[in-house]
């Protein structure tokens, strides 16, 4: 079996959350704003069904959420308040996974996105979640 690679346009994220880095890696694509999320799944995020664990989806779905969020704003992070998600389809392993998602609300203190996680043109999950804004303070 070849390597799987990011397709063009994604890079590797650089927000450096340990627990996300663990799990990953994730990419983004920018065009020229935030287009999308990946990730490539591996045989160590499988469950014994043999497809992706639930728990590494909403993951990817929690990272999606936040990166979201955070286009076009100045907020300095993103914690997530709610975060729902329904499963739709088996996710594959030795896959590139694509998320996407929108704001459909941007408050002073909260953001609300909704999106779904894919791979090829199946979608294999969606997710609705509101996130608390915290911004960079200045020194």
């Amino acid at each position: 079996m070849s390597e799987i690679m990011p397709p063009a346009g994604f890079s590797p994220d650089q927000s450096k959350d340990p627990a996300e880095e663990n799990i990953g890696p994730y990419y983004v694509k920018y065009s020229p704003a935030l287009k999308n999320t990946g990730m490539i799944s591996l045989p160590r995020h499988s469950n014994n069904m043999g497809s992706v664990h639930g728990g590494v989806l909403m993951t990817f779905a929690d990272f999606s959420f936040c990166a979201f969020a955070r286009d076009g704003s100045t907020d300095a992070h993103i914690l997530t308040v709610s975060l729902t998600t329904d499963f739709v389809h088996a996710a594959p392993v030795n896959a590139w996974l694509i998320g996407d998602g929108e704001i459909v609300r941007r408050t002073r203190s909260l953001v609300f996105v909704r999106g779904s996680l894919y791979h090829e043109n199946e979608i294999l999950l969606t997710y609705n979640g509101v996130g608390k804004r915290i911004f960079q303070k200045n020194p």
